[in-house]
């Protein structure tokens, strides 16, 4: 009788568990990436205007993540005098198709805002 209670007990708890340690090693990956992503846009908002291009990095600085960064123009164009360029930045595990994180920024080029 101990054996089946401790048997029906252990084995919802032992799914518990596991389940418990993928959601950590996921939650790492995520984190990581989230990070890196951040680090892209950062470095993206300390370049000038014209030297914002698509790139793509992989291993992104020795981590086991690739990150790719598409510049497409939002308005205007290069040789508009005003321009805003869209800049997204993919971050994916390396050898995976799945994009972990992807993060959105715009740039914008002799425009000013408010009044």
């Amino acid at each position: 009788m101990t054996v089946v209670v401790v048997s029906i007990v252990a084995i919802p708890l032992s799914l518990l568990i596991s389940q418990h340690l993928e959601s950590v090693v996921q939650s790492q990956d995520y984190t990581a990436a989230v990070n890196l992503a951040r680090l892209e846009i950062e470095k993206v908002n300390n370049l000038s205007y014209n030297n914002i291009v698509s790139g793509s990095f992989s291993p992104y600085q020795g981590t086991n993540y690739d990150v790719t960064r598409t510049v497409t123009y939002a308005q205007g164009d290069e040789a508009a005098a005003e321009s805003m360029k869209k800049i997204v930045v993919d971050v994916k595990r390396s050898g995976d198709a799945a994009v972990l994180v992807s993060l959105v920024t715009y740039v914008t080029k002799n425009i000013t805002y408010g009044i």
